[in-house]
Protein backbone atom coordinates (compact mmCIF):
# COMPACT_ATOMS: atom_id res chain seq x y z
CA UNK A 1 0.00 0.00 0.00
CA UNK A 2 1.51 3.56 -0.69
CA UNK A 3 1.09 6.09 2.09
CA UNK A 4 -1.50 8.07 0.15
CA UNK A 5 -4.10 5.25 0.24
CA UNK A 6 -3.06 5.05 4.25
CA UNK A 7 -3.51 8.57 4.36
CA UNK A 8 -6.75 8.32 3.15
CA UNK A 9 -7.74 5.44 5.44
CA UNK A 10 -6.76 7.12 8.35
CA UNK A 11 -8.90 10.37 7.41
CA UNK A 12 -11.88 8.22 6.65
CA UNK A 13 -11.51 6.19 10.21
CA UNK A 14 -11.41 9.81 11.68
CA UNK A 15 -13.95 10.97 10.35
CA UNK A 16 -16.44 7.82 11.14
CA UNK A 17 -15.21 8.25 14.78
CA UNK A 18 -15.74 11.87 14.96
CA UNK A 19 -19.12 11.20 13.43
CA UNK A 20 -20.02 8.55 16.27
CA UNK A 21 -18.50 10.92 18.80
CA UNK A 22 -21.06 14.04 17.36
CA UNK A 23 -24.27 11.20 17.08
CA UNK A 24 -23.72 10.31 20.37
CA UNK A 25 -23.57 13.67 21.99
CA UNK A 26 -26.16 14.98 19.84
CA UNK A 27 -28.35 12.25 20.82
CA UNK A 28 -27.67 13.13 24.64
CA UNK A 29 -28.27 16.81 23.94
CA UNK A 30 -31.96 16.05 22.84
CA UNK A 31 -32.40 12.99 25.73
CA UNK A 32 -31.81 15.59 27.64
CA UNK A 33 -33.88 18.41 26.60
CA UNK A 34 -36.91 15.83 26.50
CA UNK A 35 -35.74 14.65 29.92
CA UNK A 36 -35.71 18.05 31.13
CA UNK A 37 -37.88 20.46 29.37
CA UNK A 38 -40.90 18.52 27.66
CA UNK A 39 -41.60 15.52 29.75
CA UNK A 40 -40.77 13.73 32.85
CA UNK A 41 -37.73 11.19 32.86
CA UNK A 42 -37.42 8.93 30.68
CA UNK A 43 -35.41 6.36 33.74
CA UNK A 44 -33.03 5.90 33.72
CA UNK A 45 -30.93 6.94 30.56
CA UNK A 46 -29.39 9.98 31.97
CA UNK A 47 -30.51 10.74 35.07
CA UNK A 48 -30.68 8.39 38.03
CA UNK A 49 -34.07 7.84 40.16
CA UNK A 50 -34.29 10.03 43.63
CA UNK A 51 -32.98 9.11 46.66
CA UNK A 52 -36.54 9.54 48.66
CA UNK A 53 -35.28 7.39 51.64
CA UNK A 54 -32.15 9.70 52.45
CA UNK A 55 -32.29 11.02 55.73
CA UNK A 56 -33.62 14.46 57.17
CA UNK A 57 -31.43 17.14 58.49
CA UNK A 58 -32.51 16.04 62.21
CA UNK A 59 -31.22 12.30 61.17
CA UNK A 60 -34.22 10.40 61.14
CA UNK A 61 -35.53 9.19 58.19
CA UNK A 62 -39.23 8.00 57.73
CA UNK A 63 -40.85 4.44 57.41
CA UNK A 64 -43.69 2.52 57.48
CA UNK A 65 -43.74 -0.83 59.57
CA UNK A 66 -46.64 -3.47 58.72
CA UNK A 67 -47.79 -6.33 60.91
CA UNK A 68 -50.19 -8.99 60.57
CA UNK A 69 -53.05 -10.67 62.30
CA UNK A 70 -55.26 -13.35 61.41
CA UNK A 71 -58.77 -14.40 63.17
CA UNK A 72 -60.14 -18.13 63.11
CA UNK A 73 -63.24 -18.85 63.82
CA UNK A 74 -63.34 -20.29 67.38
CA UNK A 75 -62.59 -16.61 68.43
CA UNK A 76 -58.66 -16.83 68.40
CA UNK A 77 -55.76 -14.25 67.18
CA UNK A 78 -52.65 -15.07 65.61
CA UNK A 79 -50.15 -12.91 64.72
CA UNK A 80 -48.63 -13.48 61.12
CA UNK A 81 -45.79 -12.04 58.85
CA UNK A 82 -46.68 -10.27 56.23
CA UNK A 83 -43.88 -11.23 53.99
CA UNK A 84 -44.85 -15.10 54.45
CA UNK A 85 -48.60 -14.25 53.24
CA UNK A 86 -46.79 -12.69 50.15
CA UNK A 87 -44.37 -14.99 49.88
CA UNK A 88 -45.21 -16.17 46.59
CA UNK A 89 -44.24 -12.80 45.02
CA UNK A 90 -41.47 -11.83 43.77
CA UNK A 91 -39.71 -10.30 47.21
CA UNK A 92 -39.28 -6.76 45.18
CA UNK A 93 -42.93 -6.60 44.34
CA UNK A 94 -44.13 -8.19 48.05
CA UNK A 95 -44.34 -4.97 50.22
CA UNK A 96 -45.63 -2.50 47.00
CA UNK A 97 -48.45 -4.92 46.44
CA UNK A 98 -49.77 -5.24 49.21
CA UNK A 99 -49.27 -1.71 50.43
CA UNK A 100 -51.01 -0.82 47.34
CA UNK A 101 -54.04 -3.41 47.86
CA UNK A 102 -54.28 -3.46 51.54
CA UNK A 103 -52.41 -0.67 52.97
CA UNK A 104 -54.36 1.82 54.80
CA UNK A 105 -55.09 4.24 51.93
CA UNK A 106 -56.00 1.82 49.48
CA UNK A 107 -59.27 2.12 47.60
CA UNK A 108 -58.66 -0.97 45.81
CA UNK A 109 -61.88 -3.20 46.05
CA UNK A 110 -60.40 -6.65 46.30
CA UNK A 111 -61.85 -9.39 44.06
CA UNK A 112 -63.69 -12.46 44.70
CA UNK A 113 -60.23 -14.43 43.41
CA UNK A 114 -57.94 -12.13 45.30
CA UNK A 115 -59.70 -12.85 48.62
CA UNK A 116 -59.32 -16.38 48.10
CA UNK A 117 -55.93 -16.65 47.37
CA UNK A 118 -55.96 -14.63 50.49
CA UNK A 119 -57.49 -17.13 52.55
CA UNK A 120 -55.31 -19.85 51.11
CA UNK A 121 -52.32 -17.92 51.76
CA UNK A 122 -53.81 -17.46 55.84
CA UNK A 123 -54.25 -21.03 56.35
CA UNK A 124 -50.79 -21.89 55.07
CA UNK A 125 -49.26 -19.32 56.96
CA UNK A 126 -51.44 -19.54 59.88
CA UNK A 127 -51.69 -23.59 59.68
CA UNK A 128 -55.21 -23.56 60.03
CA UNK A 129 -58.06 -24.17 58.40
CA UNK A 130 -60.93 -21.82 59.90
CA UNK A 131 -59.41 -18.75 59.20
CA UNK A 132 -62.02 -15.92 59.09
CA UNK A 133 -60.46 -12.39 58.76
CA UNK A 134 -56.83 -10.97 58.07
CA UNK A 135 -55.57 -7.74 59.22
CA UNK A 136 -52.67 -5.67 58.62
CA UNK A 137 -51.64 -3.10 61.19
CA UNK A 138 -49.34 -0.09 59.70
CA UNK A 139 -47.14 2.28 61.64
CA UNK A 140 -45.58 4.80 60.43
CA UNK A 141 -42.70 5.85 62.26
CA UNK A 142 -38.65 7.70 61.94
CA UNK A 143 -35.85 5.93 62.54
CA UNK A 144 -32.72 7.73 64.26
CA UNK A 145 -30.02 6.45 61.40
CA UNK A 146 -27.27 7.37 64.32
CA UNK A 147 -28.63 4.98 66.66
CA UNK A 148 -30.82 2.77 64.49
CA UNK A 149 -33.44 3.34 66.98
CA UNK A 150 -36.62 3.86 66.37
CA UNK A 151 -36.96 8.05 66.93
CA UNK A 152 -40.87 8.37 66.97
CA UNK A 153 -43.89 6.04 65.78
CA UNK A 154 -47.48 6.81 65.16
CA UNK A 155 -50.34 4.69 65.76
CA UNK A 156 -51.57 1.64 63.82
CA UNK A 157 -53.78 2.16 60.91
CA UNK A 158 -55.36 -1.40 59.91
CA UNK A 159 -56.42 -3.07 57.17
CA UNK A 160 -58.97 -5.83 57.45
CA UNK A 161 -59.85 -8.67 54.85
CA UNK A 162 -62.91 -11.03 55.55
CA UNK A 163 -61.94 -14.25 54.27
Amino acid sequence: MTRVSERRRSDSKRRIDLLIVVGFVCFLAIQGFVSFRISPEPYPVIRMPGFQTAADRDGTVETTFVRGEVDFADGATAEIDPSSVMEPLRFSTALPTLSYILGPNSEVELSDESIAWLRERAQIVSGRVDVTSIRFCWEPARIDITSAQVAQIQECEWKVVGL
